[in-house]
């Protein structure tokens, strides 16, 4: 992938490993409106920022360039303060000085309760230290490679997975990530408690805690929809859900409670849940669906089905299989 370098008045530019015509050249001429001799820069995507924007940092200013218009707007966000290095990690923002970091928002730069963090704890690999060695008082929760049944697990129309448990996230599909555990107001900002289940679908994430259901967009760092949360039962006509999911490409969303599952067309207004159909489990904890199929999770175990049809249709659990040897690469 291209990738751009910065040292003092010039930049290079390399593409496919090698340095582009023309390079290095003065960074105001690259970047018009941006001066020479930055702190730090980090590339702040679309769905954050609206646009293909460049955040450069220098002493206690942002220069926020727009490749699109090629236009900088100098910005003064007091609460960050100066960066001696800034990057983009699982859509999140951080901005490092010294052995410490803050996350910030990349359009207004506020940062959230809770910084600045050590560096040490999260970033570098310490012997004795690191976020990986969990809080203690989130006890099995936290720990990755415990027993302890997920609530809800999720699968959203990026590939993003995410499992839930005890007023925490796992995110699943990157493998740094995967290894601990994020309070929910990392991701989705205001949401405290626990999560009962979760689905995704056309570009929003549905979180259900109890009779009540959430709605966050995907897009520019999991925003809650004004308004909510509202009544489960107003939003998917059911009173509450053990677990749900949607598949890939799909509105059809299956509401399971106990044995039963319920089909909702997301597309219809008002919504109404169908008739409940058996399933071949009397309980499960969480599910969702994928393009390698739809996945059951009960316990420390999860089942696997081809596909909704072979679900519906099975008479028997398929197989049950350990979540932490497949989803958290944990020894078996």
């Amino acid at each position: 992938q291209p990738m751009g370098c910065l040292q003092g008045e010039q930049v290079w530019a390399y593409a496919g490993g090698q340095l582009r015509p023309g390079f290095p050249r003065r960074v105001g001429d690259e970047f018009p409106g941006v001066p020479g001799g930055v702190d730090a820069a980090v590339e702040c995507h679309p769905e954050e920022c609206g646009g293909e924007t460049i955040l450069f940092f220098k002493g206690d200013t942002v220069y926020s360039f727009d490749l699109a218009l090629r236009v900088t707007k100098p910005r003064t966000w007091l609460g960050l303060g100066p960066c001696s290095a800034a990057l983009r990690w699982l859509e999140r923002y951080y901005c490092l000085r010294g052995t410490h970091f803050q996350r910030f928002d990349p359009l207004t730069g506020d940062v959230p309760p809770g910084y600045p963090r050590d560096l040490r704890d999260y970033f570098i690999p310490c012997p004795g230290r690191g976020h990986g060695q969990g809080n203690a008082s989130w006890g099995d929760a936290g720990d990755r490679c415990s027993k302890m049944p997920f609530q809800a697990l999720l699968s959203d129309d990026t590939g993003r997975i995410y499992a839930f448990r005890g007023g925490l996230s796992f995110r699943l599909d990157s493998w740094r990530d995967g290894h601990h555990a994020w309070p929910l107001g990392h991701t989705w900002p205001g949401l405290e408690g626990e999560v009962d289940a979760a689905f995704a679908w056309d570009g929003r994430t549905y979180l259900i805690q109890g009779s009540q259901v959430s709605i966050f967009l995907s897009e520019q760092g999991h925003r809650r929809v004004l308004g909510y949360p509202q009544a489960l039962q107003e939003e998917l006509g059911v009173p509450s859900a053990n677990a749900a999911f949607t598949c890939p490409g799909s509105a059809h969303l299956y509401l399971i409670t106990g044995d039963r599952v319920r089909l909702v067309d997301l597309t219809q207004t008002p919504r109404r849940a169908g008739e409940p159909v058996p399933l071949p489990h009397d309980h499960v904890d969480g599910a969702m669906c994928t393009k390698d199929g739809v996945f059951l999770f009960r316990g420390p175990s999860y089942h696997q089905y081809p596909s909704v049809a072979e679900l519906l249709g099975a008479q028997q659990p398929a197989p049950p299989q350990s979540i932490t040897t497949r989803f958290f690469h944990c020894p078996q």
